[in-house]
């Protein structure tokens, strides 16, 4: 019996032995097979590592600069030839005189000619021309401004405008001074004829309402020459009335106020105020007094770089002297502006 036991007992312990290696090399073979797996996840697994500090910030400037572009020899050639074979357009010149008046040059004696220099000759040629005005228009070339002359009254100015009154009161008053309106057209047509080519000037005309050559001061070219004195020929009125057509103020009002304002607006050196005084207000039947005139100008003289100097040329009517009425106070106007005052007749 004891013997039986014993014999099972060793059978058993081989057959656990053997089990025991069995399980064993299987459990290495698992762990070859785990570690095999690990390492190919390895290959394809990021770590990530977790930092506290700011990612950088990538930018780039505004503008960027490219390298030059590397031209074939054979394209540039074919641009040069292209650019070459392109036939220039050139405007067609147009020449303006720029002289006020072309002074004739005196006949230059017949002199013979001889090698030694002589002084007294060079002095003689200096004569000829300060003789013949040229040194003087070409000097007055260089300046903007041009001597002036209306109605009596000589003015130096680069910017001017002539404000010219043609109601019936200015027109009676003018023929009972012995002065036709037609003769004051006329010059100032002469007046236009005399300014330098880089002068700007212009014409306003009112009774109640006004029109104006421009609207705004043009240069004394020869071809804004010719615009104006046909302008001066068709426009000019000499009736005593307004023209159809005529401008007030923006806002609809009419009379001496939103002329000045219109004036004022071209910025000019020097104006020329022809006028007997007789303003009234837009209702045509209160006269302006002076003093609203006076205050008007200061007013708007305040928006120009330098005061502009106001010649005042009067032709009085009885009935505009009294009462404060501008007819009255027309050379206060000029006296308080820099200018001149001529009254002409009585």
């Amino acid at each position: 019996m004891s013997d039986t036991l014993t014999a099972q007992y060793q059978k058993r312990r081989t057959r656990s032995d053997a089990s025991r290696k069995k399980a064993l090399w299987i459990s290495l073979l698992q762990a070859l097979v785990v570690l095999v797996l690990l390492l190919a996840c390895a290959r394809f697994v990021t770590v990530l590592v977790l930092s506290l500090r700011e990612e950088p910030v990538f930018s780039a400037p505004k503008t960027i600069y490219l390298p030059q572009r590397q031209l074939d020899h054979q394209m540039a050639v074919a641009e040069f030839q292209n650019a070459a074979a392109t036939p220039a357009t050139i405007p067609q010149l147009t020449t303006e005189s720029l002289l006020a008046s072309a002074p004739a040059l005196p006949a230059v004696p017949n002199v013979d000619f001889t090698p030694v220099e002589s002084e007294a000759l060079v002095t003689d040629a200096d004569a000829l021309f300060g003789e013949s005005g040229l040194m003087g228009a070409l000097g007055a070339l260089s300046s903007q401004a041009s001597s002036v002359s209306f109605l009596g009254i000589s003015e130096e100015a680069a910017r001017f405008v002539i404000v010219m009154d043609i109601s019936g009161s200015v027109v009676n008053s003018a023929e009972a001074a012995g002065v036709d309106f037609n003769s004051i057209r006329e010059e100032a047509k002469t007046l236009i004829q005399n300014l330098n080519a880089n002068t700007l000037f212009g014409f306003v005309q009112h009774s109640r309402r006004f029109d104006t050559f421009q609207d705004s001061l043009i240069p004394a070219t020869v071809a804004n020459k010719e615009l104006a004195t046909d302008w001066l020929d068709r426009r000019f009125r000499t009736s005593g009335t307004s023209g159809s057509g005529w401008r007030g103020g923006p806002d609809g009002s009419d009379g001496i106020l939103p002329i000045l304002d219109f004036v004022f607006s071209m910025q000019p050196d020097v104006i020329f105020l022809i006028s007997d005084g007789g303003y009234f207000t837009s209702d045509g039947n209160r006269p302006v007094p002076l003093d609203q005139i006076l205050r008007r100008i200061r007013d708007r003289q305040s928006d120009l770089p330098q005061n502009a100097r106001i010649h005042a040329i009067h032709f009085p009517d009885p009935r505009n002297i009294q009462d404060g009425r501008v007819g009255g106070g027309m050379r206060r106007i000029a006296t308080n502006n820099d200018g001149q005052y001529r009254r002409i007749g009585d």
